[in-house]
């Protein structure tokens, strides 16, 4: 009975120290997905900003081809 408690015990020590180690190294890459998501977020505000000044170039390329066809369509 006295083995089975001890064995019981070191069972449960070794399942707290893998616990503790997996703990401890999820902690340490967490730091590391922060520089990611930062870096993500970088690359999508740059993204955002890419797209929006091709939209307003494609808008201002859209109303000159109009005013150009309203001006072949008139003369």
């Amino acid at each position: 009975m006295h083995e089975l408690i001890s064995t019981i015990q070191v069972l449960t020590a070794l399942i707290g120290a893998f616990a503790t180690f997996f703990a401890v190294l999820h902690k340490s890459h967490h730091e590391d997905y922060s520089d990611k998501f930062k870096t993500l977020q970088k690359e999508r505000d740059n993204l955002a900003e890419d797209y929006e000044n091709e939209r307003k170039k494609r808008k201002e390329l859209e109303d000159k081809y109009e005013k150009l066809k309203k001006k072949l369509e008139n003369t």
